[in-house]
């Protein structure tokens, strides 16, 4: 390039490997720690003819360039050392901008965008005598709006032997001039609603009505606080401390809220009190309340841990957010985005230019896969008792139910709860906040038997007309160890079969011997490929993963080695193994599936389904359990035995039925107290569409308790 008169164009990239620390520390140095000092190196000359790096001597005498000078002027503002900054700035600057102007400039940029830290590229450098034109690449990068690019110039001016920079607001923000000020104006979505399956509401926009009263209005204080104490279920004191605070007679002050039903019930009451008012605002309702409550979860203001992750979406401290189930999961999607424009007002509050945007994200309905009066019966089934029912679809893993009880309601969450109610919920003994679907992990009993023929079929131990004789005990590890089976009398010769269909203890236990004596890691690995002892991955509630413990799990959680007898308790479903009961309704559904494991989900589609621009979750397949056809043909049949025929154990409770269906009953022992009451099954046999597991906590047998639920489940799906 070639020279010009009255100087010499310099064009030069800087590189990392040449850069000045000062530069580095401007290109990556975020806004919270120290920074190394910076240490002047010379920059790298991209001309054909490059200027050659002087000696360290030459480099300590040399005044510095006018683009190291900026490099270190970025790395200031990158540590926000504004005061430092500021002394490298012009006397003509600094007479047009006072230190506290200069700085409020930089910090408002920074609050307004949420600017987390910045890079800044030099790209030019044109030298003239006394004055320099540096240009450069700069980038900041900010929460509330993403990335911002700016290529610019910057002014210095040689002063003895130092080069100072001539500024003005626009070095900040291209757009700024002197007097003008950053401003956001952000647009609002309204949160997604969430249906169920044929879109009936599980959690829409309500209204709450804001009760309050202006003191200068007042004209009967007794009486005011006689009737708000009562509609509002306050002391008086409480009542009259909330408006007692305004700063100004006129002032609106908030004393309670009501339901939109309440205050219209009251309203005639309310609307004749002198200084009263009331005022609606916008709230999250959920229509099935405790039905639904630990599927939906609940919102709330955003917590301070919350939003120091959240504000890069968008998110203020006000803000509202989903605290637990599917609307935690699923918070992207039913609050969208919010829309915002970065703007430059003049003094005036003018509009001077729009400086960045961001745009709105719409937010979207949640259609789940819930059947809500499927749902709705399960929950009133389960009334007044410790349980949980799951109900999927074996052909594709939708999730048609997912009951536990005791609950809670989702609507006391969001209406706001005094302290000792929350206290109240956390000491509950039922463990209302605890999701039993998912969460709760106990012994199957024996719906676990499935799983145990299944493990003895493949390993060729045994065929399904294998025979065993069961007396009503077995002592097969000796007579200091027995297992009793549920009838006393004992089943006599069985097939192994009729074992599953009679669910006969002694020829488990005796399977669980031989399963032990050929690999003990068998049953376990049969376990683990049912979907026992992990997590389904169903998106939208909390799951436990229970646990199929085996011998390096009892050495190393116990310190002791495994025996024949853990895994004949193994075989029996007892133990130390523990399942949930969507783990067990995953169990049933996939032998109801010929073998075929999808993982449950919730979500049907995000708008309506089959809508314009609707987008429809699609099943998908986790495992094909590793059974001959002919095994799980024979495990069927004894399902289907088990409940149809009279050898069966559920046929007291399911025989009668105008539907052919399958499923296993469970009684886990639980010492000391009552046993845990299981039933798994599926229905109709043939062609199954819905597979259920059944738990009640301490309930007593699954056939007398479990297998009823069963089937007023099943009729009143199928009418």
């Amino acid at each position: 390039m070639p020279d010009r008169p009255g100087g010499r164009r310099i064009s030069r990239r800087l590189l990392l490997s040449a850069l000045p620390a000062a530069t580095l520390l401007a290109a990556c140095w975020p806004f919270s720690g120290p920074s190394p000092t910076p240490t002047a190196t010379p920059v790298a000359d991209l001309e054909a003819s490059p200027v050659p790096s002087p000696s360290p001597t030459a480099a300590a005498s040399r005044p510095p360039r006018p683009e190291e000078t900026w490099a270190f002027f970025a790395d200031l503002w990158g540590r926000e050392d504004y005061e430092t900054m500021y002394l490298l700035l012009t006397p003509t600057a600094r007479q047009e901008t006072t230190a506290e102007q200069f700085a409020g400039y930089y910090r408002d940029l920074r609050e307004v965008t949420g600017l987390q830290r910045l890079t800044v590229e030099v790209t030019s450098s044109l030298v003239t005598g006394d004055t320099a034109q540096v240009g450069y690449r700069k980038t900041l990068f900010t929460d509330r709006f993403g990335t911002i690019e700016e290529s610019q110039s910057v002014s210095l001016v040689l002063q003895g032997r130092d080069w100072l920079v001539q500024w003005s607001p626009s070095l900040v923000l291209g757009p700024l001039t002197p007097g003008s000020r950053l401003s956001v104006e952000e647009s609002d979505n309204l949160r997604g609603a969430i249906y169920d399956r044929a879109g009936r509401p599980l959690a829409v926009l309500g209204t709450r009505v804001v009760v309050g009263v202006v003191p200068g209005e007042i004209s009967d204080e007794d009486t005011l606080l006689s009737v708000l104490s009562r509609v509002l279920d306050r002391e008086r004191a409480d009542v009259r401390e909330a408006y007692a605070k305004a700063l100004r007679p006129d002032w609106f002050m908030p004393v309670g809220e009501m339901a939109a039903e309440a205050a219209q019930e009251h309203y005639a009451e309310l609307n004749s009190l002198p200084g009263v008012l009331l005022r609606e605002r916008a709230i999250r309702y959920y229509p099935e309340a405790a039905v639904s409550s630990h599927l939906t979860g609940y919102v709330g203001v955003v917590a301070p841990d919350q939003l120091n992750e959240m504000r890069a979406q968008g998110y203020r401290e006000d803000d509202v957010v989903g605290q637990a189930g599917l609307e935690e999961a699923f918070e992207a999607q039913l609050a969208g985005r919010r829309g915002a424009r970065l703007l430059v007002l003049g003094p005036s509050g003018e509009v001077r230019a729009v400086a960045a945007e961001r745009p709105a994200e719409a937010s979207r309905n949640l259609y789940t896969t819930i059947d809500l009066p499927l749902q709705s019966l399960a929950a009133s089934l389960l009334q007044g008792q410790r349980g949980a029912i799951v109900a999927l679809d074996p052909r594709n893993g939708e999730v048609l139910a997912l009951a536990s009880s005791p609950s809670f309601d989702a609507n006391a969450m969001v209406a706001g709860m005094s302290e000792t109610d929350w206290q109240g919920l956390l000491d509950d003994e039922g463990r209302p906040l605890v999701n039993r679907a998912t969460q709760a992990e106990l012994p199957p009993g024996s719906v676990f038997k499935v799983v145990t023929e299944s493990a003895a079929l493949q390993a060729n131990l045994f065929l399904p007309t294998s025979t065993f004789f069961c007396p009503g005990t077995w002592s097969g590890l000796g007579t200091s160890w027995t297992v009793r089976c549920w009838l006393p009398s004992g089943h006599g010769t069985l097939t192994l079969a009729e074992g599953l269909t009679h669910s006969c203890n002694s020829v488990f236990a005796e399977v669980g011997k031989q399963l032990d004596g050929w690999d003990r890691d068998q049953l376990p690995r049969f376990a683990l490929e049912y979907g026992f002892g992990a997590r389904s991955g169903l998106v939208g509630v909390p799951e436990a993963t229970g646990l199929v413990p085996d011998s390096a799990w009892k050495q190393r959680a116990l310190g002791e080695a495994w025996f024949p007898g853990d895994t004949v308790n193994f075989a029996i479903g007892q133990g130390q193994l523990l399942v949930t009961p969507l783990q067990v309704a995953g169990m049933i559904a996939a032998v109801a599936a010929n073998g075929t494991r999808y993982r449950p989900r919730l979500l049907l589609s995000l708008g309506s389904p089959g809508s314009d621009g609707s987008e429809s979750a699609q099943p998908e397949i986790v495992g094909q359990l590793p059974l001959a056809p002919e095994h799980l043909d024979s495990i069927r049949q004894s399902l289907f035995e088990g409940c149809m025929t009279p050898a069966g154990t559920a046929y007291n409770a399911l025989g009668s039925m105008s539907m052919d269906v399958s499923g296993k009953t469970g009684t886990a022992e639980n010492p000391g107290e009552a046993p845990h009451a299981w039933f798994a099954g599926y229905a109709p046999t043939e062609d199954p569409r819905i597979a259920v597991a059944v738990l009640l906590e301490n309930g007593g047998q699954g056939s007398l308790v479990a297998a009823p639920i069963f089937r007023s489940l099943i009729e009143d799906y199928f009418q």
